[in-house]
């Protein structure tokens, strides 16, 4: 998608797409006026990062001379330069999909997860149900889930001359409760967190087996650290009697 962005920009520029053109000795190459930003300079955490991961927001960074401070008498070239791009540019923001997120009822879902598949960058829909998602032209896998909800999935062809975005709306089903599968041991829940910890069975710290053999039944009725402290066949301390 960032390089769709970029391509929109550099194509409606008059001299941008040029690859022939640098500044002064630089021999960095651009792919019709457009490069990776990272092969020049990489560091984590900026604002590039911050916008796309946390607030949906594709942002790019645009050089548009060789001078950083370029004469007030450039200023009027360079605004009619850019200024086609600059607009083509904003119109990207209506390519890709939006709609919304509702139950059977036609209640509006808040904070539903949109997913794409292959893209590793969800985002969620907002108080009214809504969503904007940008993407490329293609074909896409799109699967709208919320929490209580059976997932939706639907799969999206965009054309490559579609100048708005399309209309992909979700209507999530009620997921059905889970059976409990297992019966809760009451001696079990009478014990403490620390208690039911039992090193000599890892496998079943917080899970129950649903046949509970003779071993389990004993080590039930004194804790697991029980034996570190009484020897075999001798009188257990006072000092472990308060409780057991």
């Amino acid at each position: 998608v960032f390089k769709f962005l970029s391509k929109i920009y550099a194509n409606a520029h008059e001299r941008m797409p040029n690859e022939n053109a640098r500044c002064g000795p630089s021999r960095t190459h651009s792919q019709r006026g457009i490069v990776n930003g990272a092969q020049w300079s990489s560091f984590a955490g900026g604002m590039q990062d911050f916008n796309y991961l946390h607030t949906n927001c594709f942002e790019v960074t645009v050089e548009l001379g060789c001078d950083k401070f370029p004469p007030e008498e450039d200023l009027f070239i360079g605004w009619h330069e850019n200024q086609e791009a600059l607009v083509t540019f904003m119109e990207a923001a209506h390519r890709g999909i939006k709609g919304t997120v509702k139950d059977e009822e036609g209640n509006v879902i808040k904070g539903a997860r949109i997913t794409v598949k292959g893209i590793r960058h969800d985002i969620t829909t907002t108080e009214n149900g809504e969503y904007w998602r940008l993407l490329t032209p293609g074909i896409h896998i799109v699967s709208a889930s919320a929490p209580g909800y059976a997932k939706a999935t639907k799969k999206v062809h965009l054309p490559s001359r579609m100048h708005t975005a399309g209309r992909v709306d979700f209507v999530l089903q009620k997921a059905a409760p889970e059976a409990d599968v297992q019966e809760v041991d009451p001696t079990i829940l009478s014990m403490g967190t620390y208690d039911r910890f039992d090193p000599y069975n890892q496998y079943e710290r917080y899970t129950l087996m649903a046949d509970v053999s003779q071993i389990r039944e004993e080590r039930a009725e004194k804790p697991w650290w029980w034996n570190y402290f009484v020897l075999p066949g001798g009188p257990a301390p006072t000092w472990l009697l308060k409780h057991y």
